[in-house]
């Protein structure tokens, strides 16, 4: 059951960067009008949060604060801080 619950864990949290992945290309591949542009626009970042929010229930919080650790580096260069930091 816990082998079943991680891969289904990591299997959501794949899946949602993955729905956000197709978000910049969404304009370009759908051929709308805005209205359903945006309809398919939040639809694909609601499943993306759900699936990365059931994808952080499975797997817990080790998973969390190892994700949020290997992230914190890029987050700091992406806001500037990270030359306060050093």
């Amino acid at each position: 059951m816990q082998k079943f619950k991680r891969q289904l864990g990591l299997c959501l949290f794949w899946a949602s960067w993955l729905l956000w992945g197709v978000l910049p290309a969404l304009p370009f591949v759908l051929d709308a009008d805005g209205a359903t542009t945006a309809m398919v626009a939040t639809g694909l970042l609601v499943a993306a949060e759900v699936s990365f929010f059931g994808s952080l229930l499975l797997l817990g919080k080790p998973f969390y604060q190892l994700f949020k650790a290997r992230l914190k580096p890029y987050w700091l260069t992406v806001t500037g801080r990270w030359r306060e930091k050093h």
